[in-house]
């Protein structure tokens, strides 16, 4: 499948810290650039295709050369993106996003990641990685931008890697992103999609466990393994932009990742509501 090149730019990274340095003035946030909005769509979803035509043909990428960290403490260590992970008892993980001011759970057997944080060096040695698929996976993402890509997280249970598809839930924040959630729809509903046999399946929108009023579309194409991806975006529209969680899986198999999706989705909460 030929896929086209979207990259036509790139985004300013951010420097602002979680605290407020006594002393220092803080940086502005750039404004978001709305072209781009296509772009991150397609990188991620790319980054699966890609990932999943490896695995098919069992070509094994090469692992990039990493400098690890300091070990993670029990204190979650915040990002220069305003991100942290916070491991519990029951296995499950809170992701806090402090600069989009939110939160959400990831439940167990899901593995979450923010590019080039310590989790992420840390799941190259991790007995999920043995899957050609999950470690191609952590190779592509290495380069997407945590000012918009803030959270990987990857379904690692076993069995759950289907014909070289993964199930994949991805946290997308859009920064001052200033479209209602009805012109977002209307502007995907026109968006080129540049896969094979590609069909929007539906969208609608539905209120949340949280209360908040969300935009959610299903859509499918072919996959180079010979089987077909499954994709549903939930977006919220808050004050500092537009959260858009994405999710990935075979098509097969979605009836029995999606409740450990709407986990996720039902578990959002905004830090200053």
């Amino acid at each position: 499948m030929k896929i086209k090149n979207y990259i036509t730019g790139s985004i300013l990274f951010f420097t602002m810290m979680a605290c407020v340095v006594p002393g220092l003035s803080q940086p502005v946030p750039p404004t978001f650039d709305l072209n781009l909005i296509p772009t991150m769509v397609v990188l991620t979803a790319n980054a699966l295709e890609a990932q999943t035509a490896v695995a098919a043909l069992q070509i094994p990428l090469e692992t990039p050369t990493l400098t690890p960290a300091e070990s993670v403490t029990a204190t979650p260590r915040i990002s220069l993106s305003g991100t942290s992970l916070f491991p519990r008892d029951d296995q499950t993980t809170v992701f806090t996003d402090r600069q989009a001011g939110i939160e959400l759970i990831i439940p167990a057997g899901w593995m979450p990641i923010r590019v080039n944080e310590q989790e992420y060096f840390d799941a190259f040695a991790s007995n999920a990685a043995a899957d050609l698929a999950i470690r191609d996976r952590l190779a592509r993402i290495q380069t997407l931008d945590p000012a918009w890509f803030r959270l990987d997280a990857i379904d690692i249970q076993p069995g759950h890697v289907v014909n070289g598809i993964i199930s994949d839930i991805d946290v997308i924040f859009l920064m001052n992103e200033p479209r209602s959630l009805e012109k977002l729809s209307k502007d995907e509903h026109n968006a080129d999609h540049p896969f094979a046999n590609f069909k929007f399946i539906s969208s609608d929108y539905e209120q949340a466990a949280n209360g908040m009023r969300s935009l959610i579309f299903e859509q499918r194409w072919d996959s180079p393994s010979g089987d077909v991806t499954y994709y549903k975006g939930i977006l919220f529209k808050i004050s500092s932009g537009v959260i858009k969680i994405d999710f990935y899986t075979n098509l097969s198999f979605k009836d029995t990742v999606l409740p450990d999706l709407e986990k996720v989705v039902n578990s959002l909460v905004l830090l200053n509501p």
